[in-house]
């Protein structure tokens, strides 16, 4: 089998891209290790980036005909519950005034159904990576569907296996890849007509206190999803303690709460998920005509809730870049991969640092950084322009961080 470009792994990076060049005439081979795409019990946000991605392909339509909800604001509050800020998209000044948050099956089966219109596009699930070499003017990879070994020679191989990626590491592609201290615990379920008006609201709300942090949002009318931080070793303590203790502490914050869960069918915390988070930030995301996209290039902490779109906008940059080079061959190739990763990896490095920013200050319990950094929310509340900086940012259409200067005066504003 001849394609043009093999991608591995059918991440959001990865069916976008395998969109793009299907659309150009371009022959794609994707595979990936599961079954299918199934529910993954957790929510995200597509950003008003991800938004314009979309949009570009025509997929907008269908994006809103799934089940998500719209999101014009996140509250955040402190430790007791108290408001500390809002983040308002009208503020962004963007044509999307607001992020949709979903469950990204959702997204990614949408997305699927599209490629399956594209005759140059031939997906594989159960497809298991095993391994690639250079071989002439391309690359030859392996993979393995059931018992039979398969092959097939592309131009180029998309890694967007994850943050783990096996393409990665048989690439040599080298850089940092780390586990961040703290994990989440993470869960997804339904919410009844006869909940609490505190849950039944759709109003995103991240409570940061003390070494604590409870990120709960809708991901559909009728469906919330949250995530709780554990600190290394929380674990253990919380089972210690069970589910009972557990769920108490997550009605402090949301009253009615802990009768929702119950009746979800929740019956011990060792029920609920725990998800891992990871840094990975490369020397490299290439080697010769093997590319990578997404986690495998640049997986970053969710406080930046970025993860999706830069994939996306990768997906974006890439196949632009391909689909001018791809009939120039190999030469056309490289050029098209060196000016993918030009233009793309300087804004990661960006949001690197800023994840790394907030998770320090977010995730401390320390009673001074804990005070400054309830003081500065506040001083970001009451001074609307530092406010659209952080909504800009966040929106991923532009980098806008705050500057010293800007912390100083929102501390004031406090």
């Amino acid at each position: 089998m001849n394609v043009d470009v093999a991608i591995v792994g059918a991440g959001a990076g990865g069916l976008t891209l395998a969109t793009i060049l299907g659309r150009a005439g371009l022959r794609v081979l994707m595979i990936d290790s599961r079954k299918e795409i199934h529910p993954a019990g957790r929510g995200e946000l597509i950003q008003p980036l991800g938004l314009e991605v979309l949009e570009e392909l025509g997929l907008l339509k269908p994006l809103y005909s799934l089940p998500h909800f719209r999101n014009t604001e996140f509250v955040f509050l402190d430790g007791t519950g108290r408001p500390l800020m809002r983040s308002r998209y009208d503020l962004g000044d963007d044509r999307f005034p607001f992020a949709v948050s979903l469950e990204p099956h959702h997204m990614d089966r949408m997305l699927l159904e599209r490629l399956e219109e594209l005759s140059t596009v031939d997906v594989r699930f159960g497809a298991s990576y095993a391994e690639h070499h250079a071989a002439g003017e391309g690359i030859e990879l392996w993979w393995t569907e059931g018992d039979r070994m398969c092959q097939a020679h592309a131009s180029v191989l998309v890694g967007d296996d994850g943050r783990r990626s096996a393409v990665r590491s048989d690439a040599g592609i080298t850089g940092l890849v780390e586990t961040y201290r703290d994990s989440y615990l993470s869960w997804s379920f339904d919410c009844p007509e006869d909940a609490t008006d505190s849950v039944k609201s759709p109003t995103g709300r991240y409570f940061i206190g003390p070494g604590k942090i409870f990120f709960l949002f809708a991901v559909s009318p009728a469906r919330r999803f949250f995530l709780y931080m554990l600190a290394p070793g929380d674990r253990r303590k919380l089972e210690e303690k069970g589910l009972p203790a557990f769920l108490r502490e997550l009605d402090e914050w949301v009253p009615g709460l802990e009768d929702v869960l119950r009746r979800t069918g929740l019956e011990k915390i060792e029920d609920i998920p725990e998800m891992s988070v990871m840094k990975v930030d490369l020397d490299s995301w290439s080697c010769g005509q093997v590319v990578l996209i997404g986690d495998a290039a640049h997986a970053m902490n969710p406080h930046v809730a970025q993860g999706r779109n830069q994939a996306m906008e990768d997906a974006r940059v890439l196949g632009e870049t391909l689909v001018r080079e791809m009939a120039s061959g190999p030469a056309g190739i490289l050029r098209a991969i060196g000016e993918y990763e030009s233009r793309r990896k300087p804004r990661t490095i960006e949001l690197h640092r800023l994840a790394d920013e907030m998770t320090w200050i977010w995730n401390s319990a320390n009673p001074v950084i804990v005070a400054m950094r309830e003081k500065v929310f506040r001083g970001m509340e009451r001074t609307p322009s530092l406010s659209r900086k952080i909504v800009r940012t966040i929106s991923g259409l532009w980098f806008e961080p705050l500057t010293p200067l800007d912390k100083i005066k929102a501390f004031w504003a406090g």
